[in-house]
């Protein structure tokens, strides 16, 4: 599930490394970049739920990640 609050967004979906970030792709097949402010890093591949502010028009500064439930 997604949600937005002005530009602090809550998503879930598919952690895939990319060749220079991160990227957050969601169930509706939209893709974010990802930049991991002190988050941990959890394996890519996995289905995660990602917390952050929106950077740009596709970034987001993460300060929280969880395994999706």
């Amino acid at each position: 599930m997604n949600y937005s609050n002005s530009n602090r967004l809550r998503l879930t979906g598919k952690l895939i490394k990319g060749e220079r970030h991160y990227l957050l792709q969601c169930a509706n097949e939209s893709v974010w970049r990802l930049n991991f402010l002190d988050a941990k890093i959890p394996k890519d591949s996995t289905e995660v739920t990602i917390e952050g502010v929106q950077s740009g028009v596709d970034g987001i500064d993460v300060d929280w990640v969880g395994a999706k439930k």
